[in-house]
């Protein structure tokens, strides 16, 4: 069950882990805002750009060469996604750094995007609609720039991921996810307001994050 929401998925590195590779830090988590009116506009053809918020700590402080490889991945990144924001603080003798960047939503499994969050009706749920975060052609490109800054970021891995949902639907499933502080295998209900879902560690680790929703009208 876990497995379709992302074939293929070690090839996604979310942002988060890319900073955490260059920096040594260990990333906390990444968040993604998704509003279902949003998602109604991608599929009616308009572009539609969705926040995409990583926030890391270490508390070590860097060293010049460290912290110069931290200014090159703004660089690179910039290249490759949607940068709103690259910032790094001095807290408590350690590091903490907030990338605020934009993913699209697109119609397909497959982009140019280095990532972006795909949107397709479902083929195991009849009647849900798929949306998961992905990585498109461009993402091997940058894997190989930031290879190029440190050897170590050609390293694929999964990132602890919330997941917050805006709108109404009468279904909402969601794999391997924790809800209002309660784990559950395959969370199965409703949506109505607001939602926040995270998923993270165990078969997760092996899948991408993302979510099957009932697109009501």
């Amino acid at each position: 069950m876990l497995g379709i929401l992302h074939k293929g998925a070690r090839r996604v590195i979310l942002l988060a882990v890319i900073a955490t590779l260059l920096v040594g830090c260990k990333a906390d988590e990444l968040e993604l805002q998704i509003d279902l009116t949003q998602l109604r506009s991608a599929a009616a053809g308009n572009e539609v750009l969705l926040p995409l918020k990583a926030v890391f700590t270490d508390p070590r402080p860097l060293n010049t060469r460290q912290s110069a490889q931290v200014d090159d991945v703004w660089s690179t990144l910039s290249e490759y996604m949607r940068v709103r924001e690259f910032k790094r603080e001095n807290v408590d003798g350690g590091l903490r750094v907030t990338i605020e960047s934009e993913v699209p939503v697109l119609t397909t499994r497959n982009a140019d995007d280095a990532l972006f969050v795909s949107f397709t009706e479902s083929t195991i749920f009849s009647g849900l609609h798929r949306v998961t975060l992905e990585s498109g052609e461009r993402f091997e490109a940058l894997q190989d720039e930031l290879a190029s800054i440190n050897f170590a970021l050609d390293l694929a891995e999964f990132h602890p991921t919330t997941i917050e949902i805006t709108g109404r639907s009468s279904r909402l499933v969601a794999p391997a996810a924790t809800v209002e502080d309660e784990s559950h295998l395959l969370y199965d209900g409703t949506l109505d307001g607001q939602l926040r879902i995270r998923q993270s560690g165990g078969a997760f680790e092996q899948t991408g994050p993302g979510f099957f929703v009932r697109m009501d009208r």
